[in-house]
């Protein structure tokens, strides 16, 4: 679809295509640039093209609502470490990053999701066994959804409540986090699988089952691509030579 904020003049007739799309589509992954600096932008877009539609169009769409931080990989320095395993790897943010990562991703949900509370609904599904309910859970046999924002808080206390469904909480609490994910390091694709087959309903688990059992092979980088992602070299000017050389620097993978 085109992009929101693509041109000011386009952007009032791409509206009523966008309420469409968003009505129709099983899932919709908001997609900002991780290196974005405010959310301002992408929350008065959400607010007007939701103005048109009722109460009950504007929970079903935002039940369907991912955020995502694209081209996480952008965000340097500090450094992104490709932990080396054999001829493949994942990308992993160092802690600094991990940090920074983190704090964009809240403010992006504080931003985009927080408003809308009372429209938005948790949903993931059960794999059978789960039985804690309140006012805002609900499960049946194939299904678990909350009523409301699954804020990390709400999370961290159903977990602490009933730790043997942590996974379930888990899931329900990555419907409503924003994602930073990176295409070309392959990072946090795995994490994004998972919400999208949440989201889908309970028929997708059975569908998507054999890439859910194995959705850490999706972080896989070969060490071979690795290569090819960037170069680091430092001249030394007053000797006039190349003191070092990434690209020439010796990877023997196992």
């Amino acid at each position: 679809m085109p992009g929101i904020g693509e041109s000011p003049a386009t952007d009032p007739a791409y509206a009523a295509m966008y309420v469409e799309k968003l009505a129709e589509a099983d899932v919709v992954i908001w997609a900002v640039h991780a290196d974005s600096r405010s959310a301002a932008y992408d929350a008065e877009r959400l607010r007007l093209l939701l103005a048109g539609v009722d109460d009950e169009e504007r929970r079903h769409v935002m039940s369907k609502l991912t955020v995502v931080l694209t081209k996480a990989d952008t965000l340097t320095p500090p450094p992104w470490i490709f932990d080396m395993r054999g001829r493949h790897g994942t990308f992993v943010p160092s802690a600094q990053l991990a940090g920074r990562l983190a704090a964009k991703a809240a403010y992006f949900e504080r931003a985009l999701l927080e408003p809308w509370d009372d429209l938005l609904t948790a949903t993931t599904y059960n794999t059978g066994g789960f039985t804690p309910a309140d006012d805002r859970l609900a499960s049946d046999g194939h299904t678990v959804r909350y009523r409301g924002h699954f804020s990390q808080a709400v999370c961290d206390a159903y977990r602490a409540a009933h730790p043997e469904h942590a996974e379930v909480f888990q899931r329900l609490r990555d419907n409503h986090r924003v994602l930073p994910c990176s295409a070309l390091f392959r990072f946090n694709l795995a994490p994004l699988l998972v919400t999208v087959v949440s989201k889908l309903g309970p028929t997708a688990i059975f569908r998507f089952q054999r890439l859910l059992d194995d959705v850490t092979a999706l972080g896989g980088v070969p060490v071979a691509d690795m290569r090819g992602f960037g170069n680091f070299m430092i001249w030394d000017g007053v000797r006039g030579v190349t003191a070092f050389d990434l690209g020439r620097h010796p990877f023997n993978p196992l």
